[in-house]
């Protein structure tokens, strides 16, 4: 069985750090920068071996016309920082994702609202062999949303969606600095849900969600060469009355073998016309397998016959999920967890493929005022407020190539309500162990997937703090990603208290190397 274990050894800080005259607790691996809780400004990019890059936006005004200078730190991975770089950008450009690709990491920004004319996307490269920092230049589609960013041979791929539900492709060339966009071909609304890639064959399969009508209609897999022209299309075939694809990954290809799962559900969703970000009610996982062109099989599994997840729920929640199954099939149908999910690309594990999905609803409360007319008579005046997005379980579903569940599990997610969608579990993979992550209230919660009811809790550490005698007042959207072979990375904003330091409060990012032995 393996454990989380925080590391030990002595750092350095750097722009604007915390500096404290209490001596930081002997060998902690923690990083801590002067932050503001209603300004979440850092970024924060593990690098592999190479190290662990953070940066943010700063006031001042580039060199150029309409920049704006970027601060950005390169830390070791024993936490020492490297260099220090300044870059400027155009006003207005956000972080939008990361790749690496041989010795370079390559950062993506944009301006979504910035007109097409003008550039309003840039690609910076870090050439961590000779530390040298490299620009890239293009205009994108006005109003759209990147999706997707990475490295295709000498090209950057992004995809992009827009409220419009006209997706499109954008490859840059990053020898030449050539851009092309690229518009798939389909009737309808559409959306780009992932892209996977192929090595072997050189194929680039784009995962798109159609909907005719703004009621859905199937999920399309379009099948490109490695210059972006078009040569197949895949259309899934639910097969079954009442059943419909809401996501879908790629498990598995090669050859004329495309492995498929995701998520289905027992009704059609339709596009919104608000901006909910929440997805369809899901009821269970897919695996469906093509030879060719042909459909060989699509099998379906709900979640309530994952008898592993029920153990990662309450006995009120079980209670209920089962009270209502047994109604829903007293009337001929299939009952729904009710949750919407947001799916993780799948994990390949001991010849088995995993899929894990995070399931999370909106919250809301109800708030009433009293108030008073002109004669002193009360009037109550009630209305409904949107606390954020609560998290609940993590579920897990193993398949094998020929479709087969294999086993199930559930993880718990505690004391995550948050108003931005995003996934905040992580896995790691260790010979024949796959581990489950997340953090929350300054505590790393984990869980070893195991037959062995014991080995299979969920359990957790405290995530250290800097100094001795430190109090967590607040705890801001805290997540952990993986950084390098064994190691992870646990980052977010804290606001902690402390009688010990003049001040005796501080606000900060915060950033702490951890181990899976």
């Amino acid at each position: 069985m393996r454990i989380i274990i925080p590391l030990i050894i002595l750092l350095v800080c750097f722009l604007g750090s915390s500096e404290q005259a209490l001596a930081q607790r002997k060998g902690l691996l923690r990083v801590e920068l002067n932050a503001n809780l209603d300004m979440e400004n850092y970024n924060i990019v593990p690098c592999g071996e190479n190290g662990l890059l953070v940066f943010f936006e700063s006031e001042k005004r580039g060199g150029g016309i309409d920049t704006r200078i970027w601060h950005f730190a390169l830390y070791s991975k024993n936490m020492q920082q490297q260099w220090l770089a300044d870059t400027a950008l155009i006003t207005g450009v956000k972080f939008k994702a990361f790749v690496h690709g041989d010795n370079n990491t390559y950062l993506l920004f944009m301006d979504v609202d910035k007109q097409k004319s003008q550039h309003n996307i840039q690609i910076l490269k870090i050439d961590y062999h000779i530390n040298k920092l490299e620009l890239f230049n293009a205009s994108g589609p006005e109003k759209s949303e990147p999706v997707h960013f990475s490295l295709h041979h000498e090209n950057a791929i992004i995809a992009f969606n827009n409220s419009r539900f006209e997706p499109s492709l954008q490859f840059i060339d990053l020898l030449s600095g050539s851009s092309k966009q690229i518009k798939p071909e389909i009737e309808g609304l559409n959306i780009i849900q992932d892209i996977h890639y192929d090595t072997e064959d050189d194929k680039i399969f784009v995962i798109v969600e159609n909907y005719l009508g703004k009621k859905q209609n199937a999920i399309l897999i379009l099948q490109l060469d490695k210059a972006g022209q078009h040569e197949n299309t895949y259309k899934i075939n639910p097969a079954m009355e009442k059943k419909v694809m809401n996501e879908a990954r790629i498990a598995y290809s090669a050859g004329d073998t495309l492995l498929i799962m995701g998520t289905y559900s027992n009704d059609a969703s339709r596009v919104s016309d608000n901006d909910d970000e929440t997805g369809p009610e899901t009821a269970g996982f897919f695996v469906t397998r093509f030879e060719g062109e042909k459909e060989v099989y699509i099998n379906y599994y709900n979640f309530l016959e994952f008898e592993e997840m029920f153990r990662s729920l309450s006995s009120k929640t079980i209670a209920d999920l089962r009270k209502k199954a047994e109604k829903q099939k007293s009337k001929g149908e299939e009952y729904s967890l009710e949750y919407t999910l947001l799916l993780h690309d799948v994990i390949p594990f001991k010849g088995n493929f995993v899929l894990l999905a995070e399931a999370y609803y909106p919250e809301y409360r109800t708030v009433t005022n009293m108030y008073y007319d002109y004669y002193g008579r009360p009037i109550p005046q009630t209305y409904t407020v949107f606390d954020g997005y609560n998290y609940i379980s993590g579920l897990v579903g193993a398949f094998s190539a020929d479709g087969k569940l294999v086993w199930n599990d559930g993880v718990e997610i505690r004391d995550i309500l948050t108003f931005k969608l995003s996934r905040y579990m992580e896995t790691f993979v260790k010979q024949d162990e796959l581990a489950f992550f997340y953090s929350s209230q300054n505590k790393l919660y984990y869980q070893i997937a195991s037959a062995d009811e014991e080995e299979n809790k969920l359990q957790n550490i405290a995530i250290e703090s800097k100094y001795k005698g430190d109090k967590l007042m607040e705890d801001l959207g805290s997540k952990m990603m993986h950084w390098y072979g064994s190691y992870f990375i646990c980052y977010g904003y804290q606001k902690i208290k402390n009688n010990r330091i003049s001040g005796g409060k501080r606000t900060v990012f915060y950033f702490n190397k951890l181990a899976f032995k």
